[in-house]
């Protein structure tokens, strides 16, 4: 992983709850998948903030020969094919493909996670488990939520590694990495990897010299 990974965050990313974030994922997730030639993976944790990236990128994406893949267009099993079988396409995805996607070797040289993976509160179940932990005076953001998102973005990072001769860039869009004490948890739960943590024009210029020299 020190040698063939290295993990991208942007420190002029906008929080999620901040105006500005949703056009800066959209223009960053443009330009990365441009400076890498393709071979990605796009992560969302909305179908929303999916079509909206993806109808950001397409046409100038298509237009240098980048094939856009969306999850939704057809079955999970056929996308994942025609992903394989594109070595230079890209595939916008969320939730169940933040884990089960095996795609080794040029296929898949860039990830990029474009939001962190918490869970959201609507599900009765986690409701009722949140509310027990709070009524015993325990953080269920501590307990439950931040746990639970760690174990995802670690799953999510893992796409990118799938043998030992694989490499590439993972991105994290999310400026809750660096801008939140629980961030570092996050960081620290990664393998040790390269790291380039700067301006978004840093990241997109480290992205491409990273890739071109291996």
């Amino acid at each position: 992983y020190d040698r063939s990974v290295l993990l991208a965050v942007p420190t002029d990313s906008p929080l999620p709850d901040e105006s500005g974030y949703d056009i800066f994922v959209n223009a960053a997730v443009s330009r990365l998948i441009t400076a890498s030639g393709g071979s990605a993976l796009v992560l969302f944790t909305s179908y929303t903030a999916l079509q909206s990236a993806y109808e950001f990128a397409r046409m100038e994406l298509q237009n240098m020969g980048i094939r856009c893949l969306k999850q939704g267009d057809q079955d999970r099993s056929k996308l994942l094919q025609e992903f394989l079988q594109d070595e230079s396409s890209v595939l916008f995805a969320t939730d169940s493909f933040w884990e089960g996607v095996d795609a080794p070797g040029n296929t898949l040289r860039l990830v990029i996670l474009c939001r962190l993976p918490f869970r959201i509160p609507n599900d009765p179940v986690y409701e009722a488990r949140c509310e027990a932990l709070e009524k015993e005076g325990r953080s269920a953001f501590m307990e439950l939520s931040l746990p639970e998102a760690v174990m995802k973005l670690k799953q999510g990072f893992g796409r990118l590694m799938r043998t030992s001769s694989d490499h590439g860039v993972v991105a994290i869009l999310d400026g809750r990495v660096l801008k939140k004490r629980y961030g570092s948890i996050f960081i620290r739960s990664l393998p040790e990897t390269r790291q380039v943590f700067g301006e978004f024009t840093q990241i997109v210029e480290k992205t491409e010299s990273f890739l071109l020299n291996r």
